[in-house]
């Protein structure tokens, strides 16, 4: 009796840890991350405007030139040329520069995009309707370096390395990133630029782009 009552008291235990670990994921995963941006100004998406087309426009005159974004310029350039231009599933894209060569990104999707993959798609049938609208953040840090410079390049890809990865703040493995994501939004990883575009360099807080 003693023997059986103590196997009773593991069972209860390892329930009410398993329950409790899901409930803390479950909580994590819906909270917006660190990384997800704030309000910008339209100002701020006109200075990026500008000075992206103050590349490209010079970038035939045989001398270098380099222009500097600040984040808010980044964030407010994303916000209104990236998103509504292109077909991505990501909306509310925020960018970090928290580093040299190092870039924190969020965007959120819809729950049920995210449940789109087994086994997460099993869970679809027994979720409320409404938690299936609902938008999810995700995060990445990842590395940026500028793909087909050089003497014998073709066409140059800015290209992100993922080293972290979160759902809301919930840490999960980079490879979960490949599961759960789909191909368009995993483009973002590998993107092509212009050729006008020589080298991308991040340093705290602001991008430079330089044109060869």
């Amino acid at each position: 009796m003693l023997r059986l009552g103590c196997s009773g008291c593991l069972t209860v235990l390892i329930l009410i840890a398993l329950v409790g670990g899901g409930a803390w994921a479950t909580f994590q995963a819906m909270r917006t991350p660190d990384v997800a941006g704030g309000p910008v100004a339209p100002s701020d998406g006109f200075k990026a405007q500008q000075k992206i087309f103050e590349v490209i426009r010079r970038s035939g005159s045989g001398r270098p030139h380099t222009v500097t974004l600040s984040e808010r310029e980044v964030n407010a350039f994303l916000a209104r040329h990236l998103v509504e231009t292109a077909d991505m599933p990501l909306r509310n894209l925020g960018v970090r520069l928290p580093a040299d060569g190092h870039a924190d990104i969020a965007g959120q999707l819809p729950l049920r995009q995210l449940l789109g993959v087994a086994p997460l798609s099993a869970l679809t049938p027994v979720l409320p309707a409404g938690w299936l609208d609902r938008g999810v953040w995700l995060a990445i840090r990842a590395r940026v370096t500028l793909e087909g410079t050089g003497a014998a390049r073709d066409r140059r890809w800015l290209r992100l390395d993922v080293q972290q990865f979160w759902i809301g703040r919930l840490p999960l493995p980079e490879v979960m990133l490949r599961v759960l994501l789909d191909p368009a939004a995993l483009r973002l990883l590998r993107s092509p630029m212009p050729e006008a575009i020589d080298g991308v360099r991040i340093e705290p807080g602001r991008l430079i782009i330089q044109t060869s």
